[in-house]
């Protein structure tokens, strides 16, 4: 379900900016409360990062990954009009993850990867918690 909302909210961006003029166009209010969205539901999504361990499955993280491209690239999208540099952080952060976990065999373990994922996760991590805190999502 989160996924679809996610989604749905990526198709809806470009609708939402079509044909706008000053008047119409989306505030810097819902741009926030778009990324707060995609940030919580980021959050959640990174909890099985947290423990990668040398006898993860490639294959397993590549699964994580996969949920989580359309919420990192909702927080993307939506940080052209916020502005973030967490948010620019975590994206970095991501797309280092990503290119190591797309060098490893997928019908292995990580392994001796492991030390370079879990620091790759830890700043996704890092990164969205400091993006969360900055742009005051709680409140």
């Amino acid at each position: 379900m989160k996924r679809f909302l996610i989604l749905l909210l990526l198709l809806c961006l470009p609708l939402l900016t079509a044909g706008c003029n000053l008047e119409q166009a989306p505030t810097l209010g819902d741009a926030k409360q778009a990324v707060c969205q995609s940030l919580v539901a980021l959050r959640e999504g990174t909890t099985r990062l947290t423990t990668i361990s040398p006898d993860t499955t490639v294959a397993e993280l590549r699964n994580v990954r996969n949920n989580l491209n359309t919420l990192v690239e909702a927080a993307r999208t939506a940080n052209t009009v916020m502005q973030s540099q967490a948010i620019t952080d975590m994206v970095d952060a991501y797309g280092n993850f990503s290119r190591t976990l797309d060098g490893l065999n997928p019908d292995q373990r990580v392994g001796d990867a492991a030390a370079s994922l879990q620091t790759y996760s830890a700043n996704i991590v890092s990164a969205l918690n400091r993006a969360y805190d900055s742009l005051a999502c709680a409140q």
